[in-house]
């Protein structure tokens, strides 16, 4: 596992893997989990925004992903780094992502 992120109200915690794919965790005694593949490469970072509604994932693929939280479906893909992403995060507001 690379990265963890809880969601703003605390009833959903994502994961990213090595094996290119997010996990959305109910913090639950049970552990259960919803398996996204999510990339090509490893999932380096999830973030989610500010009001929870919106994920964003950065792969080794080259690329940051955004997510609809409720329907749990990629809506979205930021191109353009020359390398692996290994960060991404939304803003406060959640209008801009910044990478690195």
């Amino acid at each position: 596992m690379h990265s963890v992120a809880v969601s703003p109200t605390g009833d959903l915690i994502a994961s990213g893997s090595k094996d290119k794919t997010v996990r959305l965790w109910l913090p639950t005694m049970k552990g259960e989990c919803t398996v996204i593949k999510a990339h090509t490469g490893g999932v380096r970072s999830v973030d989610f925004s500010y009001d929870g509604k919106l994920l964003c994932t950065a792969s080794d693929d080259k690329s940051i992903k955004l997510w609809s939280v409720a329907s749990q479906r990629f809506f979205h893909s930021l191109n353009g780094h020359i390398n692996w992403v290994k960060t991404a995060k939304f803003s406060n507001d959640g209008r801009l992502v910044a990478s690195g």
